[in-house]
């Protein structure tokens, strides 16, 4: 692996990820402070809908940077056009449906939806304003491969950042001047995703400038093979949305816009870790697909050891924390709200999270060696399952809004203990236990540096009582969890070895 190229990739997406986070961090609370938290509750849920419509793209978008990747290694450039395209057509196919499908759901709103009635008006333009720009974040998608495929995520997260700091600028501004509007939220992402697209047809251009945009090079026969690997991966992004992106629109017909705004407002964590783990995990994707396929297995799973490492460092450390401090971050982030419930389904909503992140990057296994099938029946399999758990509990047990994370809690540790690590041993043709192993040592790790952290809560050195002591407390808590697991996750030669290398430079 690039190393150099490794580090500048990961530092641009990781400075993207915590330009996005802290927006969200500082904007969250004034947002509910204004608005309350059943109108807030809408819009992750309409970006639950975005997702729902990624169910059908992610069958021909989702393969394209494998196809196009490997093209581009084998000086394949004909094919690399073709492809591209394919995509683009392909997804403009895609714009007209989802058009029609937009402009009914947004005129029926109030029949599919609990919407309180002085809601209403606001939450449809709400819902026209996103649907807006997934149609243009659709058209647009196939411009970001470019980047994907010459390793160049520095670019991609260049553009994050703007839009970052663009959608701080316009929330500021419209909250500020005007009476503020839940639709408000709609409109800074429909303008922020023109940008994106602009900013990404540009990249292409300059990335890849002997690529065309041209119609005679549109194939079916390409379309209908991206789509046909690509199914699988639309599969498991359905088995996904019913597992996660379900719950607010569940919580809205059991528990009515409150109980919908009280989970709304625990996805701030588990969101963030699915935004780094989504930010970091794709970086070691193009090292892995040029390995396979120049049959370099052994690079192949030197590369995948060494994300599991990094993904510990990046993401479950700052998770380590928040399980240790959670509920005072509530207490200061939402000190209106009920901290402990909170805490407590932010902590159930984690907990699978953690398990699989420890070895996050194994979902590449099955896209680089082109076997979804199988994984895609399994998460059909594991997401009904956890659906239906969801309305039993919802509708029969006393647990209320706890009931949805408790389910997910459930399958998520079933399925990620079972069939995930053992099936990707396969496709690699390890040992049976080879990827389970790694999750035992992950976990086991996750476990020591949790210890370290609850270790010095309870000695109380430093009460929280304000943002300050809350940040102290977890710069310390990461500092001591940070140097735990270097020695736990690497071996006395290897520390050794980076230890006199560093004492060197």
């Amino acid at each position: 692996m690039d190393k150099r190229r490794f580090l500048i990739n990961l530092s641009s997406n990781f400075l993207s990820a915590i330009s996005g986070l802290g927006i969200s961090f500082f904007l969250t609370p004034y947002i509910v402070g204004t608005l309350g938290k059943e109108a807030y509750g809408f819009f992750p849920l309409a970006n639950n809908f975005v997702v729902y419509a990624g169910i059908l793209t992610t069958a021909l978008n989702s393969m394209s940077g494998r196809y196009i990747t490997i093209s581009l290694e084998k000086q394949e450039l004909k094919d690399v056009n073709v492809y591209f395209n394919s995509v683009l057509y392909g997804n403009l196919i895609f714009v007209l449906f989802f058009l029609i499908v937009s402009l009914l759901f947004c005129v029926f709103i109030d029949r599919i939806l609990h919407i309180p009635i002085p809601l209403l008006a606001d939450v449809r333009l709400l819902f026209a304003f996103i649907f807006t720009s997934l149609v243009i974040s659709l058209a647009s998608a196939v411009f970001s491969v470019a980047a994907f495929a010459l390793n160049r995520f520095d670019r991609l997260a260049f553009n994050n950042i703007v839009v970052n700091l663009a959608r701080l600028i316009l929330t500021v501004t419209l909250f500020y001047f005007f009476k503020p509007h839940i639709y408000f939220l709609g409109l800074i992402t429909l303008v922020t995703s023109i940008y994106f697209f602009c900013a990404s047809y540009r990249d292409t251009k300059r990335l890849l400038p002997w690529l065309e945009i041209n119609r005679t090079l549109f194939s079916w026969k390409a379309l209908a093979l991206l789509m046909s690997a690509g199914m699988w991966n639309s599969v498991m992004a359905l088995s996904g949305v019913i597992n996660s992106q379900l719950d607010l629109l569940i919580a809205n017909k059991f528990f009515n816009a409150e109980g919908m705004g009280i989970l709304s407002l625990t996805k701030i964590i588990p969101n963030s870790a699915q935004l780094l783990l989504s930010i970091v995990v794709p970086i070691f994707l193009p090292e892995m697909l040029k390995a396979y396929a120049n049959q370099e297995m052994d690079k192949l799973r030197d590369n995948l050891d060494f994300s599991f490492q990094v993904i510990f460092f990046v993401v479950l450390i700052p998770l380590s924390i928040f399980f240790a401090y959670g509920e005072d971050f509530f207490k200061l982030w939402l000190p209106a709200e009920d901290s402990h419930t909170l805490y407590i389904i932010s902590v159930l909503t984690l907990i699978p999270i953690v398990v699989h992140a420890s070895i996050e990057s194994i979902y590449h296994v099955f896209i680089i060696t082109n076997k979804l099938k199988m994984a895609s029946f399994w998460g059909i399999f594991i997401s009904i399952s956890n659906l239906i758990l969801v309305l039993v509990l919802c509708r029969y047990s006393s647990l209320g809004i706890y009931a949805i994370p408790l389910a997910g809690l459930v399958t998520g540790l079933f399925s990620h203990l079972t069939f995930t690590p053992l099936y990707a041993s396969y496709c690699l043709k390890e040992k049976f236990g080879y990827f389970m192993l790694k999750i035992v040592k992950g976990m086991l790790v996750f476990i020591v540096v949790l210890a370290v952290a609850l270790v010095w809560k309870k000695s109380t050195l430093i009460a929280v009582n304000s943002w300050f002591t809350f940040f102290l407390n977890c710069l310390i808590v990461g500092i001591m969890s940070f140097m735990t697991a270097f020695i736990l996750k690497f071996d006395k030669k290897t520390v050794l070895y980076l230890v006199k290398k560093w004492r060197r430079e």
